[in-house]
């Protein structure tokens, strides 16, 4: 189920006494967690609503909540934050199990226990999983595709009587890798700067938004492929003064060559290779048009040299930049 089915639910006061929640999206898995938040008045929180981080607590504290009937109030809402007992490295004594298999069995009528597994892997072999999954309501929050995440920020920025530039609105793509949550929450001082005009142009953009270290690693991985030395030694110098470790800079562009021989190999839309490679569509979609014009032995000899900078970067003291700069004057002039 999604966001709006829990509404009706919600509307309908038509509850159950589970919930498994599961999705990328920050920004949605936020949302969701205030409207379980808003089934208790806020002047019952204090009794009936709790949230407990398994990295924090131990799983008995959820039980004796999740058995607890509410306190003068019409309901209890337990939210469980990281429920790693249930993924295929997770412990749990057997107390435990016995306890949480009894609860999901015979629930507590009036309370609502929610986990919040976000991206963990459940093991649905493990008979706590298996049963939770049979016994609880579903809730998937995959994140959002290219289409969905521009109809959202347009839709927003619409709400408050703002436009934003297609070229903007790309732009905004780019340095965000998509990320919903991420475009969301450079929002507020674009809308800011933009108060006079109530548009948002590319230059706005290009001003306020930050590029993340990935669509730094596309620029300079493109100046490399696109043989222009000077451009990817300044970016590259730019980046380590802006205080980018050397290994995670070669380990994020090592990724986007990887990327690009992967797609070049693989037929399909961009949903169902970002799918099976475990990327954002959007960046699926980049990768293709920049194959367009990448020569494919540049693409392999770009990945080449970021395995070899690597490996001497964790064997040897020498300059990150000097490797980089003899690694593109051997190959890219």
């Amino acid at each position: 189920m999604n966001l709006k089915q829990l509404q009706q639910q919600i509307e309908n006061n038509a509850m159950a006494n589970f919930y498994i929640v599961t999705g990328e999206e920050e920004t949605l898995l936020s949302h969701a967690k205030s409207m379980f938040k808003g089934l208790v008045d806020q002047e019952d929180r204090d009794m009936n609503y709790s949230q407990i981080d398994l990295t924090e607590q131990t799983l008995d504290v959820v039980i004796n909540d999740a058995m607890s009937v509410p306190f003068f109030g019409d309901r209890r809402v337990v939210v469980v934050k990281n429920p790693q007992f249930l993924t295929a490295t997770g412990k749990v004594g057997d107390r435990d199990q016995e306890l949480l298999l009894k609860l999901f069995d015979q629930p507590v009528l009036q309370n609502i226990v929610v986990f919040f597994a976000n991206d963990l892997k459940l093991d649905k072999r493990k008979k706590l999983a298996k049963v939770l999954l049979k016994t609880a309501e579903n809730i998937s929050l995959p994140a959002l595709n290219e289409r969905q995440t521009q109809q959202a920020i347009v839709q927003q920025l619409d709400q408050r009587s703002y436009a934003i530039e297609p070229e903007a609105l790309h732009e905004l793509m780019q340095r965000t890798n998509a990320q919903y949550t991420d475009m969301k929450n450079e929002l507020p001082k674009l809308i800011t700067y933009a108060e006079q005009t109530k548009k948002i142009t590319l230059d706005v953009v290009s001003a306020l938004v930050p590029k993340t270290l990935t669509a730094n690693a596309f620029d300079l991985g493109d100046a490399v492929i696109k043989r222009r030395p000077q451009a990817a030694l300044t970016l590259y110098h730019d980046l380590l003064q802006n205080g980018e470790a050397p290994l995670r800079l070669n380990a994020v562009l090592t990724n986007q060559f990887r990327l690009l021989l992967q797609v070049a190999g693989l037929s399909g839309n961009d949903q169902d290779i970002g799918a099976q490679l475990k990327v954002h569509p959007y960046r699926v979609k980049l990768a293709k048009e920049a194959l367009r014009s990448y020569p494919p032995q540049f693409v392999r000899t770009g990945y080449l040299g970021m395995i070899d900078i690597e490996t001497q970067l964790k064997s040897t003291s020498q300059d990150p930049e000097l490797l980089f700069e003899r690694f593109i004057l051997k190959n890219f002039q």
